[in-house]
């Protein structure tokens, strides 16, 4: 209680009996927390029930000649599951061909997304008949799925003149879409949007400190801004060989309001880094920067690493994580020796599309705060569940969050207390896909949060906006 006290000496008797600024929270806090992609909606991939290939099973065929033909229709219908019972009986003929062996086990293990395999099947193909341009082709067209487009490209380059015009097209085809894929991805976005609490200020209007009742002055209650957000950005993959990659991306993003130009924030981010990528699964480390304004001035300086994962468990179920540690520094002195400091971050989720039309989301994280006074050191821990749902052309995005922050330290304010504080936040976004124009999507967004606090006078707060966003991917 001695701080406080030594603390209210220094406010003038008037003050005391009338009104209080309230403490200026601490903005930005969520671009310390781990960058996530947003999961989308898988789409299956039409099959086409090619042409049945004719053959008969003649009494006078042999053993060895039935199990070829059969094995062909397999794999031309792309049965899989009878090639999987042909094949051992086939492998075990005497003088069997080798090429078609390899040939169907490649294309069932391709179907089954075991693509070392059957990479290293059609490898042993062409290192034994080198002429055989199909093969390539469809080697070609495994390591491009798999993500290793420099081989891919060497592949397809060589089988292209051995094939008929209407292949050669397909296989520009791929080469355009794997040169596409590594180059430079800008996109951009904007949005009208408005606030009902842009200071992220706690509505409750009286305080008691020291036995004293103090009424918060108007700059300390909730404000109202409209403005707009924007953001332009770019990034790229660019595989260096095999599944290895080197990632860049940048973005300025920033919010401006036109009535509360003090509280309008940029933000400039970039990063560095290594992934590795194939058909199932990524992994990826970035080292990077970030420097934000309010209003005009700087404001603070985040920078440090992410590592991220992804992996494909089935056709339907897929898990994520991220892990972060961020230096978090402030331009302005006295927030720098309270909250100078780091945080790690860790997240993990579950994606379940449930239906082609449906995805379901779930997910933990946490976070450590360590920041130079302990009183603003916390310790996150948060669920988080969402849905995508496409209905023809609509489609709906809703995501849920609930943390629990707990501080290490009693607050300067209440010298009793350790802060306690439970953040709710719901985002919806509802578009159409055929409602653009050259690429642009616009959007219909809501967003709220509220913070449930054991010291509401300064921490208890909540907001919700609606705007409607436009969002391009070039």
């Amino acid at each position: 209680m001695k701080k406080l006290a030594n603390f209210l000496i220094f406010l003038p008797l008037a003050v005391q009996a009338e009104t209080f600024h309230a403490p200026q929270p601490v903005f930005f806090e969520n671009n310390t927390l781990p960058k996530q992609t947003e999961p989308q909606i898988k789409t299956q991939p039409k099959t086409e029930n090619p042409p049945a290939p004719s053959f008969a099973l003649s009494d006078a065929d042999s053993i060895k000649t039935k199990l070829e033909k059969l094995i062909n229709y397999g794999v031309v219908k792309q049965q899989w599951h009878l090639l999987k019972q042909l094949l051992p009986l086939y492998q075990q003929q005497a003088d069997y061909d080798e090429t078609l062996y390899r040939y169907a086990m490649g294309a069932m293990l391709r179907a089954e997304k075991e693509y070392s395999q059957a990479i290293s099947l059609y490898q042993q193909i062409l290192a034994d008949k080198p002429e055989l341009a199909y093969p390539r082709f469809d080697l070609g067209v495994m390591l491009f799925e798999n993500k290793q487009y420099r081989q891919a490209k060497a592949e397809l380059e060589r089988a292209k003149p051995e094939l008929s015009p209407q292949m050669q097209q397909l296989t520009e085809r791929y080469i355009q879409a794997m040169a596409e894929r590594q180059s430079w991805q800008p996109d951009m976005e904007l949005q009208y949007t408005q606030t009902d609490n842009v200071n992220n200020a706690s509505s409750q209007q009286d305080i008691v400190l020291g036995g004293l009742r103090f009424k918060k002055d108007a700059d300390s209650l909730p404000q109202k801004a409209h403005g707009f957000r924007y953001g332009v950005g770019v990034n790229r993959e660019l595989n260096v060989g095999g599944n290895h990659f080197v990632t860049a991306n940048g973005r300025f993003s920033g919010v401006h309001y036109w009535d509360k130009q003090d509280y309008s924030e940029k933000s400039l981010y970039a990063s560095l880094g290594y992934r590795y990528r194939s058909a199932l699964q990524a992994v990826g480390f970035s080292p990077f920067f970030e420097q934000n304004w309010l209003g005009s001035p700087r404001y603070s300086k985040n920078y440090g690493v992410v590592a991220d994962f992804r992996r494909e468990l089935t056709a339907y179920w897929a898990i994520s994580g991220s892990f972060s540690h961020t230096q978090k520094r402030y331009a302005d002195a006295s927030v720098a020796r309270r909250h100078n400091g780091y945080l790690n971050g860790v997240s993990l989720s579950l994606s379940y599309q449930a239906k082609p039309n449906w995805l379901l989301l779930g997910g933990v994280e946490g976070s450590v705060d360590r920041s130079k006074d302990k009183a603003e050191s916390s310790l996150r821990r948060g669920v988080n569940v969402g849905s995508v749902w496409e209905l023809k052309e609509f489609v709906s995005r809703v995501s849920l969050r609930y943390v629990k922050r707990d501080f290490r330290a009693e607050n300067f304010y209440f010298p009793t207390k350790k802060r306690q504080d439970k953040e709710y936040s719901l985002n919806v976004s509802v578009w159409h896909n055929r409602l653009q124009w050259q690429g642009f999507m616009p959007k219909l967004n809501y967003r709220y949060r509220k913070i449930d606090s054991n010291i509401p006078e300064f921490y208890s707060r909540k907001s919700g906006e609606w705007f409607v966003s436009v969002e391009k991917d070039f």
